[in-house]
């Protein structure tokens, strides 16, 4: 995709000159036949009302062929300046079409026009002060005015192939969300709001200022069984999130906080401020709060856009004491096909750390993302991340791994052990695309250094080593495009091609997965395997029900489960992100 860099100003001229045109036209048409029917009524005295009605006939074909040659003339593309290549879209996005500029004082909302291509005329993106606009449909659609989903796949990491920015991040300046906005879009007091996620999100006719409700509800259920222990075999439900919150933007700063209120226990989890701007060429991002952190691919998604009820092993097990977030401040910059994070922060704002008055685990994370090639049809992601901690001193070091879904926490690899002081982490991400099929391969290793002492006791200062790998891959039957957002190397939601509220069957997904855990070298640790096939179900973009099973093994040295046991388990979720 190209960047068009556009004044409003520049192209006010234009608009004005073709406004005036038509407005000469029209109304000089209209007056010629009101002119053309009076000097008839005075030449016959009024009374040949036949010879007058064939005339005001012919006066209006005319009108209705100037208004046709007018509506070519709006219709040819404007002077395209020198651009370069947007740093979030692929140039083989070539199917786009162009989302014209609102004109300040003439337009008030942004308006899909689909223009003919060819080799000397490429698709554009205009920009706003530097910064991408974003997309407000995707491929190619009959009818803009009617619908605003895409009726046929998108090219793989383009605005097109997903619906949204992610769950666990800010409206960014020029990449906010790519939601496929219905036509559903009202004009109150001067304000734009636009109907995309069942919510409206309210922006300024410019698109520079921004705010929205947003949140989740996903409903799980599992019944378990197999497992030598009585315990493990379960039957229950489980509001996986339920979650409610605000974001805004204004201009370069965003703004995020969501609090969840799942298991009758409420807690912040979303609560920062981004600054977005440009450093050298490459869009950048300062962040500040709790966030969520980026660690691997399944491990930087959030729980609502993960192909499976829970995320892989690799996810699971190689894994912070702080947990999945943090608090403190957050780097990224962005390229053309590539990302860099970096995450220092201690434990989030729902620890309870005050009643002991102890420091925080202090973590620092980084991730990186690079994609060496990709096509209308395929894409390869490669990727690495890697964290260090420093963990404050407690009586012991818990580690409680879940390997069936979370309406089963009994049946997991567990590791009770000696304080820990640090680790050391990294991992390895394969992400491959091709047409509607896609393949995920994720590996993980974390050195544990053990404390040599606690409150005057000598524990020896052992160190162990945890390794987990997973392998994934899924087929999409109604042809969309898997679920990749290439800004940030992570799932996203899909764009689904034929909606069920539009009377279609909606996006059919198979999925197949394969996760491996090794902490034999960890003391009081184990080992354990999964398998997993799941189906699901996308109703629209922003729901879809999911159904796994799933088998695992585990062998456990110490815990209240010891012991080699397997276990099974039927999922099932409906969930809805807003």
């Amino acid at each position: 995709m190209i960047n068009r860099y556009l004044d409003p100003q520049e192209l006010r001229p234009m608009h004005i000159q073709k406004k005036s045109l038509r407005n000469l036209l029209l109304s000089g048409g209209t007056v010629s036949l009101l002119w053309s029917a009076q000097a008839m009524a005075a030449d016959t005295g009024g009374v040949d009302v036949r010879a007058l009605a064939e005339l005001v006939k012919s006066q209006a074909r005319q009108i209705q062929a100037l208004q046709s040659r007018l509506d070519a003339i709006e219709h040819v593309p404007a002077h395209k300046a020198p651009a370069s290549v947007s740093h979030h879209q692929s140039v083989a996005e070539v199917n786009q079409p162009h989302v014209r500029m609102p004109i300040h004082g003439n337009t008030q909302t942004a308006s899909v026009v689909n223009e003919p291509k060819s080799a000397t005329s490429p698709d554009v993106t205009p920009v706003f002060n530097g910064a991408v606009v974003p997309h407000t449909a995707s491929t190619a659609f009959s009818d803009p005015g009617l619908s605003a989903y895409p009726l046929k796949a998108a090219a793989p990491g383009t605005s097109g192939a997903v619906s949204a920015m992610p769950s666990g991040s800010a409206p960014v300046y020029g990449v906010e969300s790519s939601i496929p906005y219905s036509s559903h879009t009202t004009t109150v007091g001067g304000l734009v709001l636009k109907w995309g996620r069942g919510l409206p999100a309210i922006t300024t006719p410019d698109g520079q200022y921004s705010i929205r409700i947003r949140g989740r509800i996903l409903a799980d259920y599992g019944a378990s069984f197999g497992s030598d222990y009585h315990e493990q075999n379960v039957s229950r439900t489980r509001l996986r999130a339920a979650r409610l919150g605000v974001e805004g933007r204004a201009k370069q700063l965003s703004w995020v906080f969501e609090s969840d209120f799942a298991d009758n226990s409420p807690s912040i989890m979303s609560a920062f401020a981004t600054w977005s701007t440009k450093f050298g060429s490459h869009l950048t991002e300062f962040s500040l709060g709790n966030k969520f952190n980026e660690r691997g691919f399944d491990g930087s998604t959030g729980s609502d856009a993960t192909v499976f009820l829970d995320r892989d092993l690799v996810a699971n097990a190689i894994l912070p004491v702080k947990g999945w977030y943090g608090l403190g401040g957050a780097f990224k910059i962005f390229g053309e096909n590539w990302h860099f994070a970096a995450q220092i922060s201690g434990d989030d704002v729902n620890s309870v750390n005050s009643a002991n008055n102890l420091r925080d685990d202090l973590t620092y994370e980084a991730r990186a993302h690079w994609i060496p090639y990709r096509s209308k049809e395929s894409l390869i992601h490669l990727g690495a991340w890697g964290f260090y901690e420093d963990v404050k001193p407690t009586a012991q070091f818990t580690q409680n791994i879940r390997l069936l879904a979370r309406t089963d926490d009994a049946f997991s690899a567990r590791i009770n052990t000696v304080p820990l002081a640090n680790s050391l982490a990294g991992g390895l991400e394969f992400f491959a695309i091709w047409k509607s099929a896609w393949l995920l391969g994720e590996y993980g290793v974390r050195h544990m250094q053990f404390r040599n002492s606690y409150n005057g006791v000598d524990l020896g200062g052992h160190t162990g080593t945890m390794q987990a790998a997973s392998l994934q891959a899924g087929l999409f039957l109604t042809g969309e495009t898997p679920n990749y957002f290439a800004h940030t190397g992570q799932w996203a939601a899909p764009r689904v091609l034929s909606p069920v509220l539009d009377g279609g069957p909606g996006a059919w997904e198979v999925a197949l997965r394969g996760d491996w855990l090794d902490a034999n070298d960890i003391p009081s640790g184990g080992n354990a395997w999964t398998t997993t096939a799941g189906v699901n179900w996308y109703l629209v973009n922003y729901a879809r029900l999911m159904l796994n099973y799933t088998y695992a093994y585990v062998n456990n040295r110490t815990s209240q489960y010891p012991g080699v046991t397997g276990g099974n388990i039927v999922g099932m979720r409906a969930g809805i992100t807003f």
